[in-house]
C-alpha cells in the first residue's frame, strides 16, 4: 500500500469507512487525478483490511489508526465519532488538505471541523444514508433533514449518481449538485460468450447479504432443475455464504478485481441484481455489476421493484420478477435453461442500450471536466 505522499500538486483526500474496494469511489478518485490531482484515500481499520492493499497500489493512502465497527448501532455511532476525531487529528494541521472528497454522510460529518478552517467539502452521495433502514415515516423524515442539512451547511457540491437519488433526500436547495452515474472505465470490456455447457450458470456478486437476494437461493435450489448452478462472488453474511456453499450447485469465490469480475460475467449466462424493496434505498438501486453487465453484454435478472429495472425492460436489455416471488423467478431460470439462445438475443439487446445510455466516454469529460472546477478553486 502507498502511503508515501508526493510534494507536487494539490491533494484530494478521499474520506471513507472502510478500505473495502469500491470500484465507484476508485472511479472517481481515477478522474481526479486526471483532472490534476493526487488523491488520498483516507480510511480506518476494519477486519481483514489489509487483504486489499493491493487495490489502492495506484494511489496514495493514510491509514487511521482504529478499527470501524458497525456490529451495533451503539458500536456504529461511536465508530463515526472516532472517523470525526482521528480524521481531525490527521488533517487538520495539513495545509495540503484543501479538498475533501466525503463518501456519503458519515464521510462528510467527519469533515465538521476541516469545514470550519476552511477546507473544500464535496460529497459524493453514493448512499442514502436515510433510506438505508427500514424506519417509521416521521424517524425516516427528521432523519432525511438531519442528511440534506448536513450536505447543505458543509458541503460546496454534492455528486449523485442519479437524479432519483437526489429526489429521495428531497431535492433540497443545496448550492452545487451534480449527476455522474456510476458507469466504469470500459478500456477492458470482455465479449459475453455464456457458458458453452448445457448448464445455466447464474452469478450473484458484490455485497451478498439477506437484502440483495441471496436468502432466496436456498429456495431457489429447491425449485430449478439440477442443471441450474448459482457462483456467488464477494463478501457479505458469511454464515449464510457457508449454509448455501453445502450444496454442490452452489460455488463461492472471495472479493475480486474488476478484472476478474468482467472475465466472470463474460462466462456465466445471466447476473442476478436483486435488492430486498422494504429496504426504501433498494427500490432506487443504481448498481456497478448493472453497469458492468452492461459493458460485458451479460444478461441481467433484476427485481421489478428497482426503479432502473423500468428503463431496461423497455429495451429488453434484462429479464425481471418480484423479489419475493420465488416461483416466478425459478420458473425464468428453468426457461432460459431449456432456451439459452434467448440470452444471447438480451446480450445483443444490451449492446445496444450501451451505446445510447452508458457511454464511459461522455461520462469521463463531463467527471474530468467537474475535478477540473474543484482544483480551480483552491488556487
Amino acid at each position: 500500500m502507498n502511503t508515501s505522499m508526493r510534494n507536487d500538486g494539490n491533494y484530494l483526500y478521499i474520506i471513507n469507512t472502510a478500505d473495502e474496494p469500491n470500484n465507484v469511489v476508485l472511479g472517481h478518485a481515477s478522474f481526479a487525478k486526471e483532472a490534476g490531482f493526487t488523491p488520498v484515500f483516507v480510511f480506518p481499520y476494519r477486519e481483514n483490511s489489509e487483504q486489499f492493499e493491493d487495490f489502492y497500489s495506484d494511489f496514495d493512502t493514510l491509514r487511521l489508526n482504529f478499527v470501524f465497527k458497525n456490529s451495533s448501532s451503539v458500536a456504529y455511532i461511536i465508530s463515526v465519532f472516532k472517523l470525526f476525531m482521528h480524521t481531525t487529528m490527521q488533517l487538520f494541521f495539513k495545509s495540503k488538505a484543501k479538498n475533501i472528497l466525503a463518501v456519503d454522510l458519515t464521510g462528510v460529518l467527519a469533515c465538521l471541523l476541516l469545514k470550519v478552517r476552511g477546507a473544500n467539502i464535496v460529497a459524493l452521495v453514493n448512499d442514502n444514508f436515510s433510506a438505508r433502514y427500514a424506519l417509521a415515516p416521521h424517524a425516516y423524515k427528521i432523519l432525511r433533514f438531519i442528511e440534506s442539512m448536513t450536505y447543505k451547511v458543509l458541503c460546496s457540491c454534492c455528486i449523485f449518481p442519479a437524479k432519483s437519488r437526489y429526489k429521495l433526500l428531497g431535492s433540497p436547495k443545496l448550492s452545487n449538485v451534480q449527476f455522474l452515474p456510476n458507469i466504469l472505465h470500459d478500456s477492458y470490456a470482455p465479449q459475453y460468450l455464456g457458458d458453452p455447457s448445457s448448464k445455466l450458470k447464474v452469478l450473484c456478486c458484490g455485497w451478498l447479504a439477506a437484502s440483495r437476494g441471496i436468502e432466496l437461493i436456498s429456495e431457489l435450489l429447491l425449485n430449478t432443475d439440477s442443471d441450474v448452478e448459482y457462483l456467488l462472488v464477494g463478501t457479505g453474511d458469511n454464515s449464510l455464504i457457508s449454509e448455501l456453499v453445502k450444496s454442490d450447485r452452489v460455488t463461492y469465490l472471495e472479493h475480486v478485481s474488476r478484472k476478474e469480475m468482467l472475465d466472470i460475467m463474460s462466462r456465466v449466462d445471466i447476473n442476478i441484481a436483486f435488492y430486498n424493496p422494504s429496504i426504501l434505498i433498494n427500490r432506487f438501486a443504481l448498481p456497478q455489476k448493472v453497469y458492468d453487465s452492461l459493458l460485458v453484454g451479460c444478461p441481467i435478472f433484476i427485481n421489478s421493484e428497482v426503479e432502473m429495472a423500468n428503463d431496461l425492460k423497455k429495451h429488453n436489455a434484462c429479464v425481471t420478477a418480484e423479489y419475493f416471488d420465488v416461483p416466478a423467478i425459478s420458473r425464468k431460470l428453468n426457461h432460459y435453461l431449456e432456451n439459452k439462445h434467448l440470452l444471447v438475443e438480451i446480450s445483443d439487446s444490451i449492446a445496444s442500450y450501451r451505446s445510447e445510455f452508458a457511454n464511459y466516454n461522455q461520462l469521463r469529460k463531463e467527471a474530468v471536466d467537474l475535478y477540473k472546477s474543484f482544483e480551480d478553486t483552491c488556487k
